[in-house]
């Protein structure tokens, strides 16, 4: 079975002393992160050679040619137990594979409960690659945690843990069931992440079902209707711009986070392309959407000097006016829709529930239509 061994000194955000040296096992398509036990600063590490570097003292005051020792004996270790497996015909899962060594390596490798929780969670969203939006949401899981149990610690992540933080989010943060279940899904990320880099021995979430969420039918206004606020007459210049943004959004279909990106060099030849920020980390695809004559008639109303299409506003204050233009225009006949606590479905003006992701849902609904694949959508 053919496998490789690097050593490395974990990448900690803008932490450069005194950090893990991690073993990373690489086999059969898998990959196995274990704590070594060893520690140094990031300067007196040699990548090239995967080892400490010479003359240098470890922050426990272990000298380079005993530290480099104590690593090779892991390594040869690790090439024991795969010559062992090749013997037995057996390719061992990782959870075997970590359980083997540590039987083999003893406590001085062990994960680094010690490590604070809270610690972890922030060099998470440091250090992983998430996009700022998600990033954004991790902190305030984060920020929710520490407020129900400041002395949280990972072997304190049972599934009674879970059970009650649940409730303190529907109870306590009277948040819906659905972001409740996000804030869960949010921390469940977190501990499969600590689970795989061997900061935690325990994944309560084998064993605790998060539900999935429960949505209504999307709501959003016709082309008929968007045809309507592009050619409505509006003297309040705010809301003017307002109906610009949304209804410029409705025609190219881009989240708002990509939306507010846009600068004029992002036309090219009569489209608009930009690299969508949700596809951007794993599988960044260049979106291409056609300028229709009414999104370059938007568009030549504004020629801003720092270069954005458009005179973008903050998310909250864009959700706000845009409820306020519906009612302006008169867009406020009764939608269903599906109360978020109570699941319990019922009537209100679409003025009320009118939001940039409508803009999106428009957009998508215009491509279904004429038979676009749901992977292309997705992919923009």
């Amino acid at each position: 079975m053919n496998y490789s061994i690097r050593f490395y000194p974990e990448k900690r955000g803008g932490i450069t002393e005194n950090v893990p040296i991690i073993m990373s096992i690489t086999y059969a398509s898998q990959r196995l992160f274990h704590y070594t036990g060893k520690r140094c600063n990031q300067q007196q590490w040699d990548a090239d050679k995967n080892a400490l570097k010479k003359n240098q003292v470890a922050p426990n005051g272990q000298n380079s040619t005993y530290f480099n020792a104590d690593l090779d004996k892991i390594k040869v270790t690790v090439q024991e137990l795969f010559k062992a497996y090749d013997v037995s015909g057996v390719t061992p899962s990782k959870e075997q594979l970590r359980e083997n060594l540590k039987k083999k390596l003893g406590k001085a490798s062990s994960p680094t409960e010690g490590e604070g929780f809270f610690d972890r969670f922030e060099q998470y969203i440091r250090d992983s690659r998430l996009s700022d939006g998600f990033k954004k949401h991790m902190r305030t899981t984060c920020n929710k945690l520490r407020t129900f149990n400041p002395n949280t610690r990972f072997e304190k992540l049972t599934v009674q843990y879970l059970t009650d933080f649940q409730n303190y989010l529907l109870a306590d943060c009277n948040l819906s069931k659905n972001s409740a279940i996000a804030e869960l899904r949010r921390l469940r990320s977190f501990i499969s992440y600590a689970f795989r880099h061997e900061w935690t021995t325990q994944n309560a979430f084998q064993s605790f079902r998060v539900e999935a969420e429960t949505y209504g039918d999307p709501v959003f206004i016709t082309t008929e209707e968007r045809n309507m606020l592009f050619d409505a007459t509006i003297e309040n210049e705010r809301l003017a711009r307002v109906r610009d943004i949304f209804v410029f959004q409705c025609l190219i279909g881009c989240r708002v986070g990509d939306l507010v990106k846009l600068k004029r060099k992002n036309i090219i030849n009569g489209f608009v392309e930009y690299i969508a920020g949700k596809t951007q980390d794993d599988n960044p695809r260049v979106a291409r959407v056609p300028l229709t004559p009414a999104a370059l008639t938007i568009l030549s109303r504004y020629n801003l000097p720092n270069g954005d299409l458009l005179p973008y506003i903050t998310d909250q204050r864009y959700n706000e006016y845009l409820k306020e233009l519906f009612r302006h225009v008169g867009l406020t006949r009764m939608v269903t829709v599906l109360d978020p606590k109570t699941r319990v479905s019922f009537q209100k003006p679409i003025s009320e529930v009118a939001s940039s992701h409508m803009a999106r849902l428009v957009f998508v609904g215009n491509l279904h239509r004429k038979g676009v694949k749901n992977e292309t959508i997705a992919s923009m």
